[in-house]
């Protein structure tokens, strides 16, 4: 990290520069992935239920059009 007051390089660990003694701000903690969800289940099974009524809409058109006869 850097400081901000001379622009020397310190290491992560460091609390002060060593060069200027001025306090260095602390680094930010690392954000966790989290998987995206809706009303509490994953993206993906939305995605397949959406995909299962659109097939089985389709399949409903396509058998009442046929002719029985």
């Amino acid at each position: 990290m850097d400081c901000p007051k001379c622009g020397t390089w310190n290491p992560d660990d460091k609390d002060v520069c060593w060069r200027c003694q001025t306090e260095l701000p602390k680094p930010l903690p690392e954000k966790k992935k989290t998987r995206q969800t809706f009303a509490g289940f994953p993206i993906w099974v939305w995605i397949a239920i959406v995909f299962f009524f659109a097939a089985t809409s389709l399949g409903q058109c396509f058998i009442s059009q046929v002719p029985t006869g």
